[in-house]
């Protein structure tokens, strides 16, 4: 009899079928990843969810126990982020599979360990440049709106201060990225809690302890926050968010990654990009330091200078500019990419530019959805 597929082999491919993907790298060590991350049992439940949330007597039809058993194992999985959890009105749970980003990575802010820093930091390439973020990113850039010329349209969806007055539910969590700087001597001293959760997403981190639920009031000065902290605004990538990240470019798995790249600009959904008038410009240098992404710099004449390649439209460099030198201007419609109406839809583009679009699968997995689940 053959020998059976390692459980954690069999478990990479399953995340990397997934929208966000899971891209093996050469020297394996996602698998490490994995192994530090889920037992064996865990690996093997892993693999029998989908992205469709099922009820436990749905999974329990075929992982072979119990439905106690496949229930109970199901809620400790999740407590460790390992899947998701969504619980109903009347008290009924339902489990899906987690993206390893975002998702599985950010939900181990409390569980973090050097080595488990260390292997993510060796991924964290193969993940940024062999995943779908160029094509499809799961986060955009959004301003600061304030600064925005009132010439221009904005949409709602492009202003913070809109997207949080919009929601009525709000929880502030660490930032993993932040955490885990400083966990290995590298860290910076920006706001660690600044990871801004909205609408349903709340009970999922209330109930795994990943932060604390706050008013609107705080959630909108969080925003002030960010802006005086030098922090990115990344929500997600959609006109309906369910998230906004408040990044450093120091920090930040994502903003190090794109900004290792000649053309940040390209690996992101963002509708403005920075506009320089340089003969207004007072040479102060503060821009210099806000910006994450090396995108001003000086000229052979120590001028100023702006890099449009490698400016991702955060705004960061607008709010402090004393001359007015640098604004937001809206990008040419060819530059810009649509914004998906909800975070479902966001995956779902993923899913078909990656060629993860399988109808019969699919609709086996959905069908399963469709088992009630008791109230526990």
């Amino acid at each position: 009899m053959p020998k059976k597929e390692d459980v954690y082999k069999r478990l990479a491919r399953h995340l990397d079928d997934l929208p966000a993907g899971f891209p093996p790298s050469e020297s394996g060590v996602e698998l490490r990843l994995l192994k530090r991350l889920f037992t064996e049992d865990e690996a093997e439940m892993a693999l029998l969810l989908s992205v469709f949330p099922e009820a436990p007597e749905s999974v329990a039809t075929r992982s072979g126990l119990s439905l106690e058993e496949t229930a109970r194992r199901l809620e400790e999985m999740s407590l460790k982020g390992l899947i998701h959890r969504r619980i109903e009105e009347n008290g009924r749970r339902r489990y899906s599979a987690n993206q390893y980003v975002i998702g599985i990575w950010e939900y181990q802010v409390n569980r973090l360990n050097p080595e488990l820093i260390r292997d993510m930091e060796e991924y964290l390439p193969t993940l940024m440049t062999a995943g779908p973020w160029k094509d499809t990113p799961q986060l955009r850039v959004i301003p600061v709106n304030e600064k925005i010329s009132v010439r221009h349209e904005i949409l709602a969806h492009e202003r913070a201060e809109e997207m949080v007055r919009g929601q009525e539910r709000f929880l502030v969590a660490p930032c993993i990225c932040r955490r885990e700087r400083r966990m290995v001597g590298q860290g910076c001293d920006k706001p660690e809690e600044a990871c801004l959760i909205m609408g349903g997403a709340v009970d999922y981190y209330e109930a795994n302890g990943m932060g604390r639920v706050i008013g609107r009031d705080e959630a909108l000065a969080l925003l002030k926050t960010a802006d005086d902290a030098g922090l990115v605004l990344q929500p997600s990538n959609a006109k309906k968010i369910a998230n906004i990240c408040m990044c450093c470019g120091c920090c930040c798995g994502v903003l190090r990654a794109i900004k290792a790249h000649p053309r940040p600009a390209e690996f992101v959904s963002a509708p403005f990009r920075a506009a320089l008038a340089p003969e207004t410009c007072e040479d102060c240098g503060v821009c210099l330091k806000r910006c994450p992404m090396g995108a001003l710099g000086r000229d052979a004449e120590k001028r100023v200078r702006l890099e449009a390649a490698r400016c991702i439209g955060c705004g960061l460099c607008v709010t402090t500019c004393p001359s007015g030198s640098l604004t937001l201007v809206r990008k040419p419609e060819a530059e810009q990419r649509d914004v998906p109406a909800t975070f479902r839809q966001t995956y779902v583009e993923m899913a078909k530019r990656r060629g993860k679009i399988k109808p019969a699968k699919l609709a086996k997995a959905w069908l399963r959805t469709k088992i009630k689940a008791k109230p526990q």
